[in-house]
C-alpha cells in the first residue's frame, strides 16, 4: 500500500461540485459541513453550480474564498455537473448534492482511497439515509427508500456506477470519458459509471467516505423522484432491444403485486402498518415505472410495424 503522505502539499488538490436549485436551506448546511472538513483548508475548493434557481442562493455560501458559485440555465444536474467541470482546478472532483450533509473526514477518506493499494479512478462512498421524525423510517415512502433508495455498495460492486451524491474521481478520469450526459435529467449516474468502465477505469466503493442524504418522506416527494428516474431509465434504454424494456416491465409489474403477498413472510418492516407501508411504496413505484414505459414500448412496436 502506498506510503500516506508525508507533508500537506503531497495532498491532491480536491475541487467539490455541488449543483443546487432553489434549496438554500439545505445547501447552507451542506457548505458548513464541507468548510469542517479535516482535509486541509488550502488544498480544497467548492464549486457551487446555481442551476437556474428563482431564489438568490448566495446567503448560503460561507465567508469564504474557497467557495464560489457558477450559474447553469440548461435544467438538469448533470449539465450543472458540467458547468462545474469548467472552472473546477483540482486534481481529485469530488460530487455531492446540496440536501447532502457530508461527514468530517469524507474527503480525506475518499482521497487515501484513491492513493491506496491499486489505487482505483473513482471512488463511490456511502450515503447513509437519515430519517424526518427519528432514526428509524416511519412512513411508506421512508421504508421503501431504506431498502432501495440508496444502496451504494449494490450500485458499485453490482452496477458499476456510483450515485452522484457521492462520487469522488480523478479529474483525469472524469474528463478522460467526457463529463456527464446533459441531455439526461436522471440516470446520468449509471451513464456516466458504464463508460468509465467501458474506458477501462476502476471503480470502487469506500464506506468510510460517508455523506448523510434525507430520505424522501411524504408520497408526493416519492412520486416525484420517481417519475424522474423512471424517465431517466427510459431514456437510458430508448435504443436498446425492445424486449429488454419489456422484461423489466415485467419485472415491475411481478414485483409491485406479489409484495403484497411476500412481505407477511419478512421479519422487516416489524409492523403490520409498515408492512402495508413498505408494500404500498413498492406497488406505487412500479406503476409508476409502469406508466413510464409502456408507452414507450408501444410507439417503438408501432414504429418498428410501419412499413418502410
Amino acid at each position: 500500500m502506498e506510503d500516506a503522505p508525508r507533508r500537506v502539499e503531497d495532498l491532491p488538490r480536491v475541487t467539490v461540485i455541488i449543483p443546487v436549485y432553489n434549496d438554500v436551506e439545505r445547501l447552507r448546511l451542506c457548505l458548513d459541513a464541507i468548510a469542517e472538513q479535516d482535509y486541509p483548508a488550502d488544498r480544497f475548493d467548492v464549486v457551487v453550480v446555481d442551476n437556474a434557481s428563482t431564489t438568490d442562493l448566495r446567503p448560503a455560501l460561507p465567508d469564504d474564498d474557497r467557495f464560489v458559485m457558477v450559474g447553469e440555465t440548461r435544467r438538469g444536474s448533470y449539465a450543472a455537473r458540467n458547468a462545474g467541470l469548467e472552472v473546477a482546478t483540482g486534481e481529485v472532483l469530488a460530487f455531492t448534492d446540496a440536501d447532502c450533509r457530508p461527514w468530517r473526514d469524507w474527503l480525506s477518506t475518499a482521497v487515501a482511497t484513491l492513493r491506496g493499494l491499486d489505487a482505483p479512478d473513482a471512488v463511490g462512498g456511502q450515503i447513509r439515509l437519515v430519517f424526518r421524525d427519528g432514526p428509524e423510517p416511519v412512513t411508506g415512502p421512508e421504508l421503501y427508500e431504506s431498502v432501495h433508495g440508496f444502496d451504494q455498495e449494490r450500485f458499485v460492486t453490482t452496477f458499476h456506477f456510483a450515485a452522484t451524491a457521492n462520487l469522488v474521481a480523478t479529474a483525469d478520469a472524469v474528463r478522460g470519458v467526457g463529463g456527464f450526459d446533459a441531455a439526461l435529467q436522471s440516470g446520468g449516474d449509471d451513464d456516466f459509471g458504464h463508460r468509465l468502465r467501458a474506458g477501462g477505469r476502476r471503480l470502487v466503493y469506500a464506506a468510510g467516505a460517508v455523506v448523510d442524504h434525507p430520505s424522501r418522506p411524504t408520497w408526493s416527494e416519492l412520486t416525484t423522484k420517481s417519475v424522474r428516474i423512471a424517465k431517466g431509465m427510459a431514456d437510458l434504454t430508448e435504443s436498446g432491444p425492445p424486449r429488454d424494456a419489456a422484461r423489466a416491465s415485467v419485472r415491475e409489474l411481478r414485483a409491485g403485486t406479489t409484495v403484497w403477498l411476500s412481505i407477511w413472510t419478512k421479519p422487516w418492516p416489524t409492523t403490520p402498518r409498515g408492512k402495508a407501508g413498505y408494500a404500498a411504496a413498492m406497488s406505487w413505484v412500479a406503476a409508476i415505472r409502469l406508466a413510464t414505459w409502456t408507452p414507450r414500448l408501444v410507439r417503438r412496436a408501432l414504429r418498428r410495424g410501419r412499413p418502410t
